[in-house]
Formats: structure tokens, sequence, C-alpha cells
């Protein structure tokens, strides 16, 4: 019985930390440092449909990726910015990850545009 009571606390005892380490996780299969089989366990039905989007609006690989701040609005909510470069352009890239029985999942990624700024 003690192995069900690890399992209904496992949410609870989630570190930020690896929400953090999975947003690098996606960030390098932009770089095509990682390779995406394998990534869609990693995030909900709603993640996985964003990522697409963002994938398809890359034109190419990412040169450079960094990630800049996180932030915890709840204890089930990791919210993490990023800048993504691809030689030409510095743009910032935001992660949304919810707390699941299974752990951290991505729940929510956009590109942001910064065509507008130089």
């Amino acid at each position: 019985m003690a192995c069900d009571n690890r399992t209904a606390n496992a949410s609870a005892r989630l570190s930020p930390r690896e929400a953090v380490s999975y947003s690098c996780y996606f960030l390098n299969i932009l770089t095509g440092r990682k390779p995406l089989m394998g990534a869609e366990r990693l995030a909900t039905q709603h993640g996985w449909a964003a990522f697409a989007r963002v994938r398809r609006r890359i034109p190419s690989r990412l040169r450079s990726v960094r990630v800049r701040r996180m932030a915890c609005p709840s204890e089930h909510v990791a919210e993490i910015v990023a800048v993504v470069e691809d030689g030409r352009l510095h743009q910032a890239m935001t992660f949304t990850f919810r707390a699941t029985e299974a752990g951290w999942r991505l729940d929510d990624c956009e590109l942001i545009d910064g065509s507008g700024r130089r």
C-alpha cells in the first residue's frame, strides 16, 4: 500500500526544474539535436498540437536556444520563456507545463513574432 501513497503524492512533489528540463528537450528538438520520436508522450493533446504549429512556423532549424525565465503562477503550472535564434532573428518562445499524474506535460507553447522589433 505504500506504493499507492507515493503515487498519489507524486504530483504534489513535482519540481518545476523538471518542467524546465522538458522545455530544453523540446527546444533541442527544434534545433535538430534531439529526435522528435517519443516527445509526444511528454505533452498533452493540446500541447502537442501547439508544438506542431510552432514547428511549422520555423522555416529552418534554430541555431541557438536559451531558457531565460521560469515562473510558477500555481503549484500545478510552470511557465517558461526561452529565446530562440535562427541566424537572422531572435524571438521569444513560451512554454506552459501542467502537472499531471504522470508528471509535467507540455500544455501550450507559442513562438512570439518579433518582426516589429529589431
